[in-house]
């Protein structure tokens, strides 16, 4: 039996069509698909019953618990061996990603989660990072940035880029630190041997960290899975809330992660002495500020690139994270079906070869307007 949960925050539409990639899937085990509504919008409600209410377990909460209480909700009333987080705006890309994760895991029993291959678009250009374990030694990186900024450029975004290209051009099972809880396949007896799923304190971001490095620390290990596939539109959610909203959650819930796995650590200490928990204010020595468009601006390849290059996007200098589209040519540019959904603010891109961790040193910065 595989429970799957969807936890829609005003994506209705997109929380239907993630719950119909779950139904089409073609898999041998017995499906339960659960959609638990925290938006606190009667349309969003009355929107998810009538597609949904005959095919899949609605829940409504009156008021939005939070993205761990919620999948709390339908872990702790399910039974199902398998367990598969999907956030509204994404979606299982392949009619076998399931049979896939399944057969992953069955032949497997020190693997406690597994990850699909992660797209951004529906047309499969741009692919997504994997998730990077966040570790204090990272924190006191960024607070040195303004004294340290090559060796920031280094050890980040091209540290970063070797992480990336890692899973991307595998066509094998590729181990990980950590996984995206927008799209999480986990074998239940392991989470219920590290104490459960999430852990409610966390109201939004780190609640999938935490049960990773729960995991890990139980002996599991975790793998991203290229014979799976899902395509995750990951500006989607909450994409109109104020952007300090979302940031004040981020940090209150990495705050609260660190606290709880790092408390002793003699580095994090070092970090709450100084009072910085956030980038200083670095950009590359490189930049090229192109202004504002309404569809993407083409960027020159250089010519020893030409015959294979890797295009960059990321919503910060530093390039990391970084999403990546593969291509050869003269030129470059950010394909429509990614341009639709970028978040709001400036976006940068750089673009370097295929293989290898040097990547060109310029970067272009942009601003997107619908």
């Amino acid at each position: 039996m595989i429970d799957a949960v969807i936890v829609n925050y005003r994506l209705a539409r997109q929380a239907v069509r993630a719950a119909r990639s779950l139904l089409a899937q073609d898999v041998d085990e017995e499906l339960g698909v659960w959609v638990v509504d925290n938006s606190e919008l009667h349309e969003d409600a009355t929107f998810l019953k009538d597609r949904l209410g005959s095919r899949c377990h609605v829940i409504i909460n009156p008021k939005n618990v939070g993205f761990g209480a919620a999948c709390n909700q339908v872990f702790e009333q399910t039974s199902g061996k398998w367990f598969l987080l999907l956030n509204p705006d994404a979606y299982l890309d392949s009619r076998d990603t399931l049979k896939s994760l399944v057969k992953f895991l069955e032949e497997r029993p020190y693997v406690g989660a597994a990850s699909p291959f992660m797209h951004w678009d529906e047309g499969r250009h741009f692919m997504l990072p994997p998730n990077v374990y966040p570790i204090p030694a990272y924190d006191l990186m960024v607070v040195a940035s303004g004294l340290l900024s090559h060796v920031v450029e280094w050890l980040g975004g091209i540290w970063w880029r070797k992480h990336s290209l890692k899973v991307w051009q595998s066509d094998l099972p590729v181990e990980q630190e950590n996984l995206s809880g927008g799209h999480l396949f986990l074998r239940r007896s392991a989470v219920e041997s590290v104490g459960g799923l999430f852990d409610p304190r966390f109201f939004l971001y780190y609640e999938d960290t935490d049960l990773c490095l729960r995991l890990r620390q139980a002996g599991y290990r975790l793998f991203v899975v290229p014979g799976a596939m899902v395509v995750h539109e990951f500006s989607g959610c909450a994409r109109y809330e104020a952007a300090q909203w979302k940031q004040r959650m981020m940090d209150e819930s990495r705050r609260l992660f660190m606290e709880r796995h790092y408390k002793r650590n003699i580095l994090y200490r070092l970090l709450k002495r100084l009072g910085k928990r956030g980038p200083r204010a670095w950009q590359p020595l490189l930049i090229e500020d192109l202004g504002t468009f309404r569809q993407s601006p083409v960027f020159k390849v250089p010519s020893r690139w030409q015959g294979g290059w890797l295009l960059e996007w990321s919503p910060s200098p530093y390039m990391f994270p970084s999403a990546g589209m593969f291509g050869e040519g003269k030129e470059a540019s950010v394909p429509e079906s990614v341009f639709s959904i970028l978040p709001p603010g400036k976006q940068y891109v750089r673009i370097g070869p295929r293989r290898g961790l040097w990547a060109g040193r310029r970067v272009w910065q942009w601003e997107a307007r619908p």
